[in-house]
């Protein structure tokens, strides 16, 4: 699911004239424990100090940011592509990925089965 989202991600950003993200180890394990944390308590809220965990777990940044997302579609293509909108539906979400000043990104997704619901995190480094 995380790859088929940055395809879409970078397909856009391509069609914007704009540098493909390139995934890094760090901000995809990022990303993955950020869903899996949202998952876990079923809110959809950003850290306090986003910076802070970037430098807790040694990634470098000019600029960083992140999108979260949340769906009920089923696991798989249908999930993916409805967090895939919503994050293309919202402008601030929109606006980071397709900002010129992150070339970075990490995509995590999990499963909360008590809901049905799928949670993503997409962490950017710049």
């Amino acid at each position: 699911m995380e790859s088929r989202i940055l395809g879409w991600v970078n397909n856009a950003r391509e069609n914007h004239h704009l540098r493909p993200l390139r995934v890094t180890d760090k901000l995809r394990n990022l990303a993955g424990d950020r869903a899996t944390q949202l998952a876990k308590s079923g809110d959809l809220v950003h850290p306090d100090c986003l910076s802070c965990v970037f430098n807790s777990r040694d990634i470098s940044w000019d600029h960083c940011g992140e999108v979260i997302a949340m769906t009920t579609y089923d696991w798989g293509r249908d999930a993916a592509r409805s967090i895939f909108d919503s994050w293309r539906g919202s402008k601030p979400h929109w606006d980071l990925l397709m900002s010129r000043s992150f070339r970075r990104i990490g995509i995590g997704v999990a499963y909360r089965s008590s809901q049905g619901s799928t949670w993503a995190a997409g962490v950017l480094a710049g």
